[in-house]
């Protein structure tokens, strides 16, 4: 399927970002705004198509982009043909594990780690590494990332590929790429800063902006899944699959067979891909008659009701991974059922935060699915 550059891209303004300040939002990726898994999964296959097209017999390591990558990267492998590895970079920290360390300079959150362990025993049954990002600008952070490789790891027969939704890079920045032996692959080409202008002018509407600030969570129902299998570490792809089937059957049993008319999957920050799977398996299963797909985010991007603006309201909530550390999430809606997948620690405060949201919303039917990893 050929995209137009409207079908992909959403114009917003970060707040308070003077390096970039501007963000494409995409309507068909499951993060900022509410997206239908079948369109998402359907960009992801199409994607997966480029790739299996241009390495059809490579055994590839995939790496997917915190944080709003993480779940396109995953849904992509869920199509390419020779996935053997996954992994989510990350920005959550863990003082007993080891990681490459490099940095995304554009970003509200610029500190980015690969946890290392396992990678030493699994490179060398690879032949390329696949970065994916939902949208390229320069390759310089993957580039910074390809360096940290390099100079850990032999990497003498691995190729290495960057692969987006976006490009937005120079002719000449791809050619230098190229002769750097990193090929590009993406679906769409689209001019550098692309609409930057139009959105400049942008501010906050007040009254859209809600900030969250309780601590009694009201009632909702919990369930936990026990799982191994942990993606900020490199994970076989196929082991992922299997865990994210096995975390749709608990969530699917639950409902009873109950039919609704509107459900909301929502991930947290670099948490998306299980909401993936669970959005495409309730749809699929004709548990509902509507299904969105989105996630909290670290993004602090304006909210307006500006006609044509992609984001009409903005939530502030305390971070599900650190109650410290604020984040977001955009243009909420009531639903007969909203299933939250997390696979955070039980943080009260943040548990309140979203769930407030939510209420203030009009949602009654709440559900916090946790993804219980013990790795």
């Amino acid at each position: 399927m050929e995209y137009a550059i409207d079908d992909l891209v959403r114009m917003a303004k970060r707040e308070n970002n003077t390096v970039r300040p501007y963000l494409f939002v995409n309507p068909m990726q499951g993060k900022h705004i509410p997206s239908e898994p079948g369109q998402v999964m359907k960009l992801c296959h199409d994607l997966a198509n480029l790739v299996n097209a241009a390495y059809p017999k490579d055994r590839l390591y995939v790496i997917g982009f915190a944080e709003t990558a993480t779940g396109i990267a995953a849904g992509v492998s869920h199509y390419l043909d020779h996935a053997v590895y996954y992994q989510n970079t990350t920005r959550e920290y863990r003082d007993d594990q080891e990681y490459l360390y490099f940095t995304e300079s554009h970003s509200h959150a610029t500190d980015q780690m690969l946890r290392s362990d396992g990678l030493r025993e699994s490179l060398g049954g690879i032949n390329r590494i696949l970065f994916i990002d939902d949208e390229i600008t320069t390759g310089n952070t993957i580039c910074k990332l390809i360096q940290a490789f390099q100079k850990t790891y032999p990497m003498e027969n691995i190729r290495f590929s960057i692969v987006s939704i976006l490009n937005s890079m120079s002719d000449v920045r791809r050619m230098e790429l190229e002769r750097e032996n990193i090929d590009c692959v993406f679906l769409l080409k689209i001019p550098f800063e692309y609409k930057k202008d139009s959105i400049m002018d942008i501010s906050f509407q007040k009254e859209l902006h809600h900030i969250i600030d309780e601590d009694d969570p009201v009632g909702f129902e919990e369930l936990v899944f026990d799982t191994v299998t942990n993606v900020r570490r490199i994970t076989e792809f196929e082991e992922y699959e299997s865990e994210n089937n096995r975390f749709s059957d608990l969530i699917e049993n639950s409902l009873k067979h109950h039919r609704y008319m509107s459900v909301l999957i929502l991930g947290t920050e670099e948490f998306m891909y299980p909401a993936f799977s669970l959005g495409k398996r309730i749809k699929e299963h004709q548990l509902a008659e509507e299904v969105r797909i989105h996630a909290t985010t670290r993004s602090p991007v304006i909210a307006s009701d500006t006609e044509g603006y992609p984001l009409f309201e903005r939530y502030q909530i305390r971070s599900f991974y650190d109650e410290d550390r604020i984040t977001f999430i955009y243009n909420l809606k009531k639903y007969d059922k909203v299933i939250i997948v997390t696979d955070a620690k039980k943080r009260m405060k943040s548990i309140s935060d979203l769930i407030h949201a939510l209420r203030h919303a009009g949602n009654d039917d709440i559900t916090l699915a946790r993804w219980q990893m013990h790795s």
